[in-house]
């Protein structure tokens, strides 16, 4: 019996602990994801974060979407829409291919 209330103890430990990191994080990583996914020298702005949530762990699941400057441009070329899957302490990601 003391070994199932500690392994009940560890469990919930580790779902508080992806629980915090993921509200914390997981939209500043989805951001930086999102600004790389572009290619080299494009930009992005006007970064709209329009939902967040848990997923299968350890990912979180953002919608994300922003203004993209392709480079050598001065104005915006194309707004992106991406729905991101997110590691909220890496900062790996990947889009699904639905946005």
């Amino acid at each position: 019996m003391r070994n199932r209330w500690l392994a009940l103890t560890v469990v919930l430990v580790l779902a508080g602990a992806w629980v915090m990191f993921g509200i914390v994080r997981a939209e500043t990583a989805a951001r930086a994801w999102f600004a790389s996914a572009h290619g080299l020298g494009a930009t992005v702005s006007h970064v709209e974060v329009t939902g967040v949530g848990p997923a299968i762990p350890p990912f979180w699941h953002v919608t994300i979407s922003g203004e993209v400057i392709e480079a050598g441009r001065t104005s915006p070329s194309y707004r992106s829409y991406m729905s991101v899957w997110i590691e909220p302490v890496t900062g790996f990601g990947f889009a699904d291919g639905s946005g």
